[in-house]
């Protein structure tokens, strides 16, 4: 059983859900919210502010989060397919902390010219993402976008500034694409006293 179906089929009240289309949350403050195992799918949230707000699980499959503040919030896990998030900001939170979308599945979203400067994309699907535009330019040098195991497999990385972001062994470019060209930086692993790719 998916989790939506046992979300649905619980009558849990303590699930948030709002129907296809609402816009009650377009362009409001939710800054630290919890949406935790929330299904809001195709719900139009653009420019809605959710700086710190966690998402764990979160059902947001064609979402409209377009121009939304997203600084430092956890998406972990959650379900982003389709989902718009042009122009949103996925940069470091006020203190440096990141963006997570770990294990999160953003396959076939709109990401063009949203900033992605200290996002952490480890093991996200990226698959058919659109990332034209986007900037991963961090002002925290050791804090950079990272893709460690993503899989961008036919994602559109055209005009996208990857300068600095990190990837890994397991990370999965499209086709003909070199993120050493890209300015991408293979990421290191320790081991015995060394440094070598993971």
């Amino acid at each position: 059983m998916t989790r939506e179906k046992s979300c649905h089929s619980s009558g849990d009240p303590d699930i948030f859900h709002l129907p296809p289309g609402d816009t009650s949350l377009a362009g409001t403050m939710q800054e630290g919210r919890d949406f935790m195992f929330a299904v809001l799918r195709e719900v139009d949230f653009t420019g809605a502010d959710f700086y710190w707000a966690l998402f764990h699980e979160a059902v947001l499959d064609g979402a409209i989060m377009t121009g939304c503040d997203l600084r430092g919030a956890v998406f972990n896990k959650a379900s982003l397919c389709g989902a718009n998030l042009q122009r949103a900001d996925l940069g470091h939170d006020n203190l440096g902390g990141t963006t997570d979308f770990v294990g999160a599945d953003l396959s076939g979203a709109d990401l063009r010219v949203a900033r992605i400067g200290g996002a952490n994309f480890t093991g996200a699907r990226l698959v058919g993402a659109d990332l034209r535009g986007a900037r991963s330019a961090s002002a925290l040098p050791d804090r950079v976008a990272c893709f460690d195991g993503a899989d961008l497999t036919d994602a559109r990385l055209d005009g996208t500034d990857l300068k600095g972001a990190s990837y890994d062994a397991a990370t999965v470019f499209p086709r003909r694409f070199r993120p050493d060209r890209a300015g991408m930086v293979m990421r290191k692993v320790r081991d015995k006293g060394r440094w070598k790719d993971r």
